[in-house]
């Protein structure tokens, strides 16, 4: 896409098509991986996902008996594993695609399947106070509208709610090259500070953030898709983050809804969650068209293979 991104936004459109050319690109190679033998055979991936298990304990022992939705989710691999531990994840992407991969995978390889919706995180396609918690691993940079976004996510989360989240480190210089590069190809990426990230959750009306050190290192994995005479730099890049975590280590991100949870939503059916994008009426899969309709309304949205795909720029009247 050129040098026009550098001062042009790119929107969500663009990045919805770039990943779903990213993740159909590499389709055949994620259906061959079981995400549970990657967690037990992948040291920094097993470290991501302990951290996100650990975040949603609350720093308690037990993990939630609600919905928990994974927004960025893609092709899952992380609420897949943590499926298998009875967490009832519900995984949102903006490409649908990715989330049929994840499907496919999943009953391929006979593992518990989450629910699964595409959506736009600006206009999340759930009713208010919908979930226990909500994790975003690797996905709020890539958000167009980071203020909307989190308000958005703020609405869904029940009262006394937890957002959990991983997120390259705003300070490291090679991130931020990266991100130019990258902006230049048509992808939007934003890593921010630990001061810009409490002020953006602040405004979006959390009512307590932390921000704290991450996971360090890049999985097996996907240091297989860098090609080998960058492979270099990425481990150097590894070297960076022990030595100097506070610059170059990625960080996590625990954020509180205000109020106290009341009753429990952990035995209702995902689907009854669903509303018109933007928490509107609710919305209903109409067999007879093989869509799903708002109620009470002409508009409808696609389905694909089960999958709701809840995106306004879908819609039909």
């Amino acid at each position: 896409m050129g040098l026009k991104h550098l001062f042009k936004a790119v929107t969500t459109e663009e990045e919805r098509a770039l990943s779903k050319e990213a993740v159909g690109s590499a389709r055949e190679r994620y259906l061959e991986t079981n995400p549970l033998a990657r967690y037990r055979n992948d040291e920094a991936y097993a470290l991501k996902v302990d951290l996100i298990r650990n975040g949603l304990r609350r720093g308690g022992s037990s993990l939630p008996a609600g919905w928990v939705l994974d927004i960025g989710g893609s092709t899952a691999g992380e609420a897949t594993v943590l499926a298998q531990e009875g967490i009832k994840f519900v995984v949102g992407d903006i490409n649908e695609s990715a989330l049929d991969v994840s499907r496919e995978r999943v009953r391929k390889f006979g593992l518990c399947e989450p629910g699964y919706v595409g959506m736009d995180v600006h206009q999340l396609p759930f009713a208010d106070n919908s979930f226990h918690c909500v994790t975003m691993i690797e996905a709020f940079h890539h958000f167009p509208d980071h203020e909307r976004a989190l308000k958005e996510i703020y609405r869904v989360l029940r009262p006394g709610g937890l957002l959990y989240a991983q997120e390259p480190n705003g300070l490291d210089p090679l991130r931020k090259l990266s991100e130019i590069r990258d902006r230049m190809r048509g992808i939007h990426e934003t890593s921010y500070s630990r001061r810009c990230l409490l002020r953006l959750f602040r405004r979006a009306g959390f009512e307590r953030t932390i921000v704290a050190p991450g996971a360090h290192g890049r999985s097996s994995w996907k240091l297989e898709e860098i090609p080998m005479y960058r492979r270099w730099l990425t481990h150097f890049h590894s070297f960076l983050q022990k030595r100097w975590p506070v610059v170059f280590r990625s960080v996590q991100i625990t954020a509180y809804k205000a109020g106290v949870s009341c009753g429990d939503i952990g035995e209702a059916k995902w689907q009854d969650l669903l509303r018109q994008p933007g928490g509107g009426a609710e919305v209903e899969f109409d067999s007879s068209i093989g869509r799903w309709r708002v109620r009470g309304s002409e508009r409808t949205f696609p389905d694909l293979s089960g999958v709701p795909v809840l995106v306004v720029a879908d819609a039909t009247f």
